[in-house]
């Protein structure tokens, strides 16, 4: 993945440093507040904020340099810009955490409440509240970054930026993502690991969105994107645990019904290979049955200008078109060569 930027020169009035002055009443002298600073002073600071304790920030931040525990127990950032509290309302009810360099960037960070964890948009200044987890874990890759100025001058530079935002409920973790539109759960908790969860889908949000949807109205727990954009998936009943396929655009209705232990979609021809014990069909790209499952392998197969459905009962390959329940070539082989063969030789 690469990412393009123009930089522009600007100036923002304001705490640039990260750093955080402190008047003393007494003296009127000024003070910077960090880790080297007197305790006394620190202690007046916090009596001023009504404050009971301070953290500072082991991560490089500009925007919070430390955080201060209130009379409820909870931490709460202290904003450099502002020279406040950030979030001061919210921190009465949440304890937030530190975020990262790489989070920070992004505009996000954790909250922890009533021994659930929250995602915080640092720019919205919201917690998203509709989903708390047992534990919020993120991972991040090197990415390359390419900015252009108005003389079309390029830079690249190999910036870190999120891969995945984990999420754990009792032993089972999913993951969520990030978009227009807020906070969505993209991958169900089902896993037994961060890194067994799948990747993120980089859909937008109304997709993500469509998604939580599938899985409430139809009572599906796993969902696996069959194209690259989030329009088409397969998704298996909570209950049953068969599998069917959910088609739509911010809606989705059920245009397989799921009957089948397995579903495997195909780009050419927009063909669904369907399993119900041990024996294979197909669905056209109309979301038509062709056949139903009651062969032994099913094949796609590319032909000169088109494409094909080769089915195999007792070790022989019969070739099928991909829309219909017609045949192609007379006859059957071996391989799927042999069946190429025949098509090619055909009159």
């Amino acid at each position: 993945m690469k990412f393009f930027l123009v930089s522009v020169s600007f100036l923002i009035a304001g705490n640039l440093s990260g750093q955080v002055s402190f008047i003393e009443k007494n003296s009127q002298k000024e003070h910077e507040i960090n880790q080297s600073t007197n305790k006394q002073i620190i202690n007046a600071f916090l009596k001023e904020q009504k404050a009971t304790a301070i953290e500072f920030n082991p991560n490089s931040s500009p925007d919070f340099p430390f955080r201060l525990k209130n009379k409820k127990g909870n931490w709460a950032l202290f904003h450099s810009g502002y020279e406040s509290l950030f979030m001061e309302k919210e921190s009465k009810k949440y304890s937030f955490q530190f975020p990262s360099s790489v989070m920070e960037q992004r505009g996000f960070t954790f909250a922890n409440s009533k021994e659930k964890t929250y995602l915080i948009d640092l720019y919205d200044e919201e917690v998203e509240t509709k989903m708390g987890f047992d534990e919020i874990e993120i991972s991040t890759k090197k990415d390359t970054l390419f900015t252009y100025d108005f003389n079309h001058n390029e830079e690249k530079r190999i910036v870190e930026i999120v891969d995945k935002i984990a999420v754990r409920e009792n032993n089972k973790w999913g993951l969520i993502e990030r978009a227009d539109g807020g906070v969505f759960l993209s991958h169900n908790v089902l896993y037994d690991s961060p890194e067994k969860v799948p990747p993120a889908t980089g859909f937008n949000g109304g997709q993500l969105e469509m998604m939580e949807n599938i899985r409430k109205e139809y009572n599906v727990d796993l969902l696996e994107a069959l194209d690259e954009n989030g329009y088409y998936f397969k998704g298996r009943n909570k209950k049953t645990k068969l599998f069917g396929v959910y088609v739509g655009e911010g809606q989705a209705s059920e245009s397989i019904l799921p009957k089948y232990d397995k579903i495997i979609g195909h780009k050419h021809g927009g063909t669904y290979e369907v399993w119900k014990n041990n024996k294979v069909g197909y669905y056209n790209s109309d979301f038509k049955l062709v056949f139903k499952p009651s062969f032994d392998d099913f094949e796609t197969v590319h032909l000169d200008y088109t494409y094909g459905c080769a089915l195999k009962t007792n070790g022989k390959w019969e070739l099928y078109d991909m829309y219909e329940p017609q045949k192609l070539v007379k006859g059957s082989a071996a391989t799927i060569d042999e069946l190429i063969e025949l098509w090619l030789d055909r009159k």
